[in-house]
């Protein structure tokens, strides 16, 4: 198994995590935007570390492609953490498994990268999946909302993974993984006029589920991107990032569970969910077969 392939596995355990973690600290009291510009700076000194492997001329002249890669990663933070707000975790981590549809479509448009009918049926495996998880037999407003904020966070993401796999090695990898992550925390300062209250309004409480989930989102977006930027082989690599959706779904259900007595109600739900993440899974298959066979 390729190197590429474990580190986008434990990239999206890591992120299912951090997005627990997230989801306290809101219900903490975090506030959507501060949770968003907290993390965003935390990205800044992590990712730094990535400039100790650094050799050879930085090719300034292409600075726009790092910086477009981070204002479309900006956004994409920005709408993750709407949606984390609105709905549960369970359901918006899922959704993000678009992602995969989302950068073939962009692959092909671009011809930045060659995508046969394997990878292919698999994006298509993860949008069906994406689907069962829609219509798992929740109804209303926060429903719609969750599963349209995490769609247009999976596709400005997914923008920001096809610039990671296309310009990252010739700008330097580890330079351009610094700058566009500088691009990102930089635009979060626009996020302070929209704060509802300041920065000293946040409660303790809130403060140590804040640190934990920056770090750990930082620690898998470093390796994420790092491998998408050396790798380059940016719509496997998402197809094996849905795996985020699957443990999202079973560390929901065993913090949920362990908080109150499951209704027949909520139980189906997540068997739905649990149904449409498998589904990811089942994509992930489809992609090594042609490698085992």
């Amino acid at each position: 198994m390729e190197f590429s392939y474990i580190n986008a596995a434990i990239a999206g355990l890591v992120y299912s995590v951090a997005a627990i973690f997230a989801k306290r600290a809101l219900a903490e009291g975090a506030g959507t935007l501060r949770l968003s510009f907290v993390i965003n700076l935390v990205f800044v000194p992590v990712f730094a570390i990535i400039l100790l492997r650094h050799e050879g001329a930085i090719p300034w002249e292409q600075w726009l492609y790092p910086a477009l890669t981070g204002s479309l990663f900006f956004l994409g933070q920005v709408f993750t953490f709407a949606a984390i707000r609105v709905g549960d975790v369970s359901l918006q981590t899922p959704m993000m498994g678009t992602k995969a549809v989302f950068v073939v479509i962009i692959a092909v448009f671009l011809g930045t990268e060659e995508v046969g009918l394997t990878m292919i049926l698999a994006a298509v495996i993860s949008m069906l999946a994406v689907a069962l998880l829609g219509f798992s037999g929740i109804q209303g407003h926060k429903v719609s909302l969750t599963l349209g904020l995490a769609l247009l966070s999976a596709l400005f993401f997914a923008g920001s993974d096809t610039m990671f796999g296309a310009y990252g090695r010739d700008f330097g990898v580890p330079m351009f993984l610094f700058v566009a992550i500088c691009v990102n925390a930089l635009l979060s300062f626009a996020l302070i006029p929209f704060f509802n209250g300041g920065m000293r309004e946040i409660s303790r409480a809130a403060w140590p589920w804040m640190l934990l989930a920056a770090v750990l989102m930082a620690g898998q977006a470093l390796l994420l991107n790092f491998t998408l930027a050396s790798y380059q082989n940016v719509a496997a690599i998402n197809v094996l990032y849905t795996t985020r959706g699957l443990w999202s779904v079973l560390l929901g259900l065993v913090v949920v569970g362990a908080a109150v007595k499951l209704s027949i109600a909520d139980r189906r739900i997540f068997k739905l969910r649990l149904a449409g993440a498998l589904m990811m899974c089942a994509a992930i298959g489809i992609l090594f077969y042609p490698q085992s066979s």
